[in-house]
């Protein structure tokens, strides 16, 4: 019998959080065949090794060096044979019935070339990963943009992130998924490719789903079902890092509007997406530094 669903996971100094998430996949495990494959990107703590050792049926891979998310997640499709691919990130936490449902959920829509279940925080809270794809407006009304967080209940928000579909709990068609939980079939990925190498990790989810809708291929939520993301688990790392995630994900935004919005660099739209992006990758990189360094020109009281 041929393998049902291939389980692709990438990754980077996991930690505890690989663990977890191995831990739970295979304790909610689907009533079909499957097969987990982890692709390590070059990890410096001992994450291989505790993986190798508590979880010795995963079908371990190492990249030589850290290429990115897209081209260790691609060397894992490589190897992997399922009818379905399920891109999960390691820092989830899978939740009873939730792979199945998306299964289901595929053998019954043949024109849903992928779907998800919804993405939540672990104290409960969705995440909104299932949206539109962007627009110029969402540079200021983006899942995690300023005006979103301090008034998530304006109409511009809502309609990109979905928010009353989701609410409504029944499958709904979207236009794009994260890559954290994103299951796609084996003959999309055969017809239009694996996930885009140019990406390094940011937007590479985006531009595959955008692919998968030009393809005449329908993109699924299923918020009925949910799996813990703890997407901010790693948020508190060192300046450097902080600073080449924001770096990043400007660049992928710039790549995605490139590809798929304006194809000549002579056009007025590139210059003010270049000008737009930077100016606003640096105001993030400083306010961020400026919370960073508040507590310290704080005045100490005195004892």
């Amino acid at each position: 019998m041929p393998t049902k669903l291939s389980v692709v996971m990438v990754n980077y100094n996991g930690g505890q959080l690989v663990l977890d998430c191995l831990d739970s996949l295979f304790n909610c495990v689907p009533a079909y065949d499957f097969e987990v494959i982890v692709v390590d990107n070059k990890s410096v703590d001992d994450s291989t090794e505790r993986i190798r050792s508590a979880f010795p049926t995963v079908n371990l891979l190492q990249m030589e060096i850290n290429e990115g998310l897209t081209k260790a997640f691609n060397r894992g499709v490589a190897e992997s044979c399922g009818e379905y691919v399920l891109s999960l990130d390691n820092d989830t936490i899978v939740l009873p019935g939730s792979l199945d449902a998306m299964i289901e959920f595929a053998d019954r829509t043949p024109g849903a070339g992928a779907c998800g279940v919804k993405l939540v925080n672990p104290d409960g809270s969705a995440q909104h990963t299932a949206r539109r794809f962007p627009r110029v407006s969402n540079a200021i009304f983006g899942r995690g943009s300023w005006l979103t967080k301090w008034f998530p209940g304006n109409s511009v928000s809502r309609s990109y992130l979905m928010c009353d579909e989701e609410a409504s709990e029944q499958p709904y068609e979207v236009d794009t998924l994260s890559a954290a939980c994103l299951m796609v079939r084996r003959q999309v990925i055969d017809e239009i490719g694996p996930l885009d190498e140019s990406f390094f990790v940011y937007w590479c989810d985006t531009d595959w789903c955008f692919r998968i809708k030009e393809g005449g291929w329908s993109i699924y939520s299923i918020p009925s079902h949910q799996i813990i993301h703890n997407e901010n688990s790693r948020t508190k790392h060192r300046k450097g890092r902080r600073i080449r995630g924001v770096i990043d994900f400007h660049r992928g935004v710039y790549r995605f509007y490139r590809k798929h919005y304006v194809r000549s660099s002579w056009s007025p739209m590139n210059v003010i997406a270049i000008v737009g992006l930077s100016l606003r990758a640096g105001l993030l990189i400083a306010a961020d530094e400026f919370k960073r360094w508040m507590p310290k020109l704080q005045p100490k009281s005195e004892s």
